[in-house]
């Protein structure tokens, strides 16, 4: 009986420390974001284009042509994604 009172107690401890390593980590991630909201992003960075796009870095350029049977079928992809755009 002393023995089960006794994992009782352990079981207790355990679960108390369980919450209270939840509630230190809750803390600190959310003091975290405290910080990044208040963060600004530097003037060289341009937020407003987009990281991954498929257009080439220079658009005046013309693309080189699609050779092969994989550049053929890449082809057709992106035009049929062209026209599903523009419906």
């Amino acid at each position: 009986m002393l023995a089960v009172v006794a994992l009782v107690i352990l079981l207790g401890i355990a679960f108390a420390a369980g919450y209270f390593t939840r509630d230190l980590v809750s803390r600190k991630r959310r003091a975290e974001a405290r910080r990044w909201r208040e963060y600004t992003e530097p003037g060289w960075l341009r937020a407003a284009t987009p990281a991954n796009t498929n257009q080439a870095a220079n658009t005046n350029a013309p693309a080189p042509p699609a050779t092969g049977e994989l550049g053929l079928m890449l082809n057709r992809w992106e035009s049929r994604a062209r026209a599903r755009r523009t419906v």
